[in-house]
């Protein structure tokens, strides 16, 4: 599929316009390499990754040991965007903390000149459909294509203008999703406590729902 270019922008390939590393999952068969050593090291899997989100902690660990046998005890640093590419492909998170990935997310290193909040925004939306392999256990992007990826960028001031707004959506997203699920709570409160007798109706401040109402449509 063509696609036109805005005035002022250009279109690159990925690995013209970032570095990239691919991470590892140590033996699993070498039980040492995933107890608790003393010196263990987050280890992140796609699970960890909430979309857009920043990865503050992970279900696993690894041990020192493997630190510094698989992963020649260099951590991915916080801050470090991350993606996924295979399986779950295009999934972008930020790591909070340092750490170290398996081998189906990619650590991305943007160059001079490409803001890596809106280079993670771009990378989760591009369809992967058209370029990625069919493995026996799921998707997957090789490295020429990973190579290949287009990438449209505009000025870098439009870029992080991007960034920004996108930001907010993000924010007011997970807002609105908190919202819901109190509210959900309070749903179940209220009809446990109003169908036993705990509560009665005309305890209730009954104007006040109409408002709690608009707020929630709003933030969701």
């Amino acid at each position: 599929m063509t696609t036109t270019v805005p005035d002022g922008w250009t279109e690159a390939n990925f690995a013209d316009i970032a570095d990239y590393s691919i991470g590892r999952t140590p033996a699993r068969a070498r039980s040492e390499y995933w107890a608790n050593d003393g010196e263990n090291v987050p280890w992140v899997a796609i699970s960890d990754m909430k979309p857009h989100g920043i990865v503050a902690s992970t279900k696993e660990t690894i041990s020192g040991l493997a630190f510094r046998e698989s992963f020649g005890a260099r951590v991915v640093p916080a801050g470090t965007l991350l993606m996924s590419f295979k399986l779950t492909i295009g999934r972008v998170a930020t790591l909070g903390i340092d750490a170290c990935h398996n081998e189906a997310i990619m650590s991305i290193y943007p160059h001079e000149g490409v803001n890596q909040r809106y280079l993670g925004y771009y990378l989760s939306q591009v369809d992967y459909s058209e370029h990625h392999d069919r493995q026996i256990k799921g998707n997957t992007l090789n490295k020429a294509k990973i190579d290949r990826i287009p990438v449209l960028l505009p000025p870098e001031s439009e870029q992080e203008a991007i960034a920004d707004v996108l930001d907010l959506i993000v924010r007011a997203q997970d807002l609105g999703s908190r919202l819901t699920s109190f509210a959900e709570g309070l749903r179940r409160t209220a009809m446990d406590r109003l169908m036993t007798g705990a509560l009665s109706v005309s305890e209730l401040d009954l104007d006040a729902l109409p408002r709690i109402a608009e707020v929630s449509q709003v933030a969701s």
